[in-house]
């Protein structure tokens, strides 16, 4: 803030992504439930698959945090969230 400034008078700066998010969910479907469910499918796929399910558990030692992260990143790049940083 300046002198001339205060938080009563700084202007607001609101965010297009929240609108863009709504759009998306409307028009595809997808919301955060079926993202999770769709990550969460996935991975317990690649869990089980005998060529890929050994190299993912050699490095992942605790899958919830994965899981969860996995779940920002898409959330970010499908629904536009912002969330994955």
């Amino acid at each position: 803030m300046t002198p001339e400034t205060s938080p009563e008078t700084a202007p607001r700066i609101t965010s297009a992504r929240p609108a863009m998010t709504e759009r998306i969910m409307a028009e595809t479907g997808l919301d955060e439930n079926r993202l999770t469910a769709l990550v969460h499918g996935f991975y317990d796929k690649v869990r089980r698959d005998p060529l890929l399910g050994p190299i993912f558990e050699a490095r992942i030692v605790d899958w919830g945090p994965h899981l969860a992260r996995m779940v920002e990143f898409w959330s970010s790049v499908a629904l536009m969230t912002g969330r994955y940083h």
